[in-house]
């Protein structure tokens, strides 16, 4: 009810009201009611759809079924076919389902012609594949890529591992084929005459074919804030159906015939370059400039936009929810709203204000969605992309150039790839000199929607402001022109020599004034940049937020106050990479980018591997003080991770029983095994933290087994704190072998956490463990079920919730 109604009808209230005020008829104000009331039918619509659409795929998932339809889209890499079919019918033990898109995965054999050739695949032909399907995977940690969501807005259900594959019918698309083939053709040009690198660089930005981007430029490009410039989008479209409208213009055909032609030509460019929701905006935008030009009407860019998203939105509602669908709307909006207000206060005959003005637009007004997206700011992509937007379309001609000589010469295709090379190469080396600036890439995790809101009332009243001051302006140039006629007319005609002298003077003074005034402003802007930034960085954390991160088979928990982050563990068996897919995304939506301490147990990769990825590879996160566990010396793994630590300037310490260490207001103790104790191995030998936060009290058990909790026990000192626990991270993801009757009697915890992989091959958690935490009345959470386990605590009051039902699970007063 309140998405639908309330929001919708308070919107477009105000919409009618300033309709109203403004004099508009009374039957148009109405218009946005209708069609607020209209988008959100179409949402509901969607919605419900969906939902019926992952009952189907729910259903299937993990069963061996046929599945025959269209091939929309595919391509081969790394041995791997990948398909895209729509209008799909699955036949799944003699039932029959409609499902509406599949992204099918082949793995093909050596020397399979599948794609080329005789018989190969064809775009429009309908093909009869069988295999095991499977859904999406959904986000179960903060900062996860989520996949089904992402898809869903493609329009695919699902996707299925294929064994067995063949065509059903042969007749294809000869359009779309062709333009395939077109695009095919054109990269193997570009990568004939061009280095891999380059190749992977200009076949993206000339074709819309990414699969060859090198990732290390690909990074490079993102942390500076210049990613965009390698999508297709309006840049393109501008550059190229503009070019070739004002060709046929100058060739003499009207504004009809060359505005069709124009038209057909970014079409057919946009569908070779994948039609992405970025080139769709574009191709509907340019589409209703050519038809504005033949009817003689004003082009205007708002409206059009307005048209294009529209038009997505009927398409899919959920390509709304998109990253690069708001970022590429947003700086459209920012273009043709924002920029002329700014251009306007500083001047439109200045230098460089045109760009200025748009930079900064376009700047402010994505800030937000690419801090949500993307957690990150690129500070100076502000002033890289002043200077290296402009050499783009020199890069895009080079690119076009190579595929266009280099098809009938070598030496004109080599030739033309020569201006694409050294401008590649000056982006690249402006970059990675920006890199070495402080401050070049500002973590600061996801902003609430509140803060967002708040930013967005801000930038509105900005604008207002400066539309105010302009109206303020232009009625003082007007008084001032009247008066300077009325003074004219009584000093009549007669001019001395000296008085041209001095209005010579007194025009210098004024130009001079004008240019400090000028500069003034662009600081000005420059500083409303900066402030922009900061009003959504993220303050201290109030309490003690825990999050016990899905890893699958492994533990990972990211504690955080105030200033302070403190990881314990990171690492997993099942997920293979999950320090560059779950455990840095994760601290970089929450806004860590330094780790104060890391608290390794033991050595095992199930507690370690996400770490080692941090301090190898990871350039965004650091960490500050490693603390390894004493009696771990001599593992390999500790070992690697000790000198992996030295060489990022991480300063490591060995932690035994007795220590402690102050964050804040969180106490860290370590509670076992002390330096002269002998654990049997390394899980034994797995560091105990006990760390407190007012009256909570949270004990981290790493892998420890019942010898290490008889041991615990069998101390005095140490028993007295294990009573005061009220949060116990289960030992050994639930392993029968630890979380013993008589140390549970001891700590008798109010609530347990425990982490593991769904159906990992220990059956950990054991029944027994958890039927001992049902005998204790222990509320126990798994990171298996509804992903990362939430934990908040302000030092009296406890909360938890699930990560992917998100509703709090339980509520405590101490």
């Amino acid at each position: 009810m309140t998405s639908w109604i309330f929001i919708p009808a308070l919107l477009a209230a105000g919409i009618i009201c300033y309709g109203y005020m403004r004099g508009r008829n009374t039957l148009w104000v109405f218009l946005p009611l209708i069609f607020l009331y209209l988008g959100a039918g179409r949402a509901g619509y969607d919605c419900r759809r969906w939902e019926e659409r992952e009952e189907v795929i729910r259903g299937l998932s993990g069963k061996y079924a046929e599945a025959e339809g269209r091939v929309s889209s595919f391509e081969e890499k790394d041995g791997t076919l990948q398909i895209v079919l729509k209008e799909n019918s699955v036949e799944e033990k003699g039932r029959y389902y409609s499902v509406s898109g599949l992204m099918v995965s082949v793995k093909l054999t050596e020397g399979q012609g599948m794609i080329y050739g005789e018989g190969g695949l064809r775009l429009g032909q309908t093909i009869r594949v069988r295999g095991e399907i499977q859904p999406f995977s959904e986000t179960r940690n903060p900062g996860e890529f989520d996949s089904r969501r992402y898809y869903q807005a493609l329009g695919l259900d699902g996707k299925m591992f294929g064994e067995e594959m063949e065509v059903c019918d042969s007749r294809y698309s000869p359009l779309f084929e062709g333009l395939r083939w077109g695009r095919e053709w054109g990269k193997g040009i570009i990568y004939r005459y061009t280095s891999e690198e380059d190749g992977g660089i200009l076949t993206a930005a000339v074709l819309g074919d990414k699969s060859g981007l090198p990732e290390e430029i690909k990074s490079l490009y993102q942390k500076s804030g210049i990613a965009h410039l390698l999508a297709i989008s309006g840049m393109h479209m501008s550059f190229l159906g503009l070019s070739f409208y004002k060709i046929l213009r100058k060739a003499g055909l009207g504004y009809g015939k060359a505005g069709l032609a124009g038209a057909v030509l970014v079409v057919l460019y946009g569908i070779l370059t994948g039609s992405g929701s970025s080139v769709v905006r574009a191709v509907i935008m340019m589409c209703v400039g050519f038809l504005a030009s033949y009817l003689g009407r004003t082009y205007d860019l708002l409206s059009s936009a307005s048209l294009a998203l529209v038009l997505l939105g009927v398409q899919s509602p959920l390509l709304l929810t998109q990253g690069g669908v708001q970022l590429s709307f947003g700086a459209v909006f920012a273009i043709g709203g924002l920029s002329p207000v700014l251009r306007n206060w500083l001047g439109r005959g200045h230098f460089l204000s045109g760009a200025v003005s748009t930079g900064i637009a376009v700047q402010v007004v994505t800030i937000p969605f690419t801090l949500y997206h993307f957690y990150q700011i690129p500070f100076y992509g502000l002033f890289l992309n002043l200077i290296l937007i402009p050499l783009m379309d020199a890069v895009v001609c080079s690119g076009i150039g190579v595929i266009f000589f280099g098809s009938f010469s070598a030496v004109l295709g080599t030739g033309a790839a020569g201006t694409g090379h050294y401008i590649l190469g000056f982006y690249e080396w402006i970059c990675k000199e920006m890199e070495m600036l402080p401050g070049y890439n500002l973590t600061f995790g996801r902003p609430e929607l509140g803060r967002i809101g708040a930013y967005g009332l801000v930038l509105l009243a900005g604008v207002v402001c400066l539309k105010m001051w302009e109206e303020y302006q232009t009625g003082r140039e007007e008084e001032r022109k009247k008066e300077g006629e009325e003074v004219g007319k009584k000093a009549g005609r007669r001019k001395t020599v000296g008085n041209k002298e001095d209005g010579k003077v007194e025009d210098e003074e004024v130009k001079e004034n004008k240019v400090l005034f000028y500069c003034f402003k662009l600081f000005s802007l420059i500083g409303v940049y900066c402030l922009c930034i900061l009003l959504l960085k993220p303050g201290p954390v109030n309490g003690l937020e825990a999050v016990f991160l899905d890893v699958g088979q492994g533990d990972g928990i990211l504690l955080r106050t105030g200033k302070t982050a403190v990881l314990v563990d990171g690492g997993s068996t099942s997920k293979k990479s999950l320090g560059k897919y779950s455990l840095e995304p994760c601290l970089k939506s929450l806004g860590v980018s330094m780790i104060d301490f890391a608290f390794i147990s033991h050595g095992d990769q199930d507690h370690v591997s996400g770490v080692a990825y941090l301090l190898e590879t990871s350039e965004d996160i650091k960490i500050e003080n490693l603390m390894l566990p004493y009696h771990g010396k001599e593992d390999e793994a500790v070992k690697k991770l000790e000198v992996l630590a030295k060489k990022r300037g991480t300063r490591v310490q060995y932690v035994a029983g007795g220590d402690t260490f102050q964050a804040e207001e969180l106490r860290i103790a370590c509670l076992y095994p002390g330096k002269k104790d002998s654990p049997a191995d390394a899980n034994e030998g797995s560091s105990v933290l006990r760390i407190d936060y007012g009256r909570c009290k949270v004990l981290f058990t790493g892998d420890i087994g019942e010898d290490s909790e008889t041991q615990l026990l069998e101390r005095a000192g140490e028993k007295r704190r294990l009573e005061e626990v009220n949060v116990l991270k289960v030992a050994h993801h639930g392993s029968k072998y630890s979380s013993g009757e008589a140390f549970l009697n001891t700590v008798n915890p109010r609530w347990a956490v425990v982490s593991y992989g769904e159906g990992n091959s220990y059956g950990h958690p054991h029944r027994e463990v958890l039927d001992r935490f049902k005998q204790k009345g222990t509320e126990v959470f798994h990171t298996a079920e509804g992903g990362a386990v939430m934990m908040w605590t302000d030092g009296e009051r406890i909360r938890f919730s699930s990560f992917v039902d998100g509703d709090g699970l339980s509520r405590y007063n101490n």
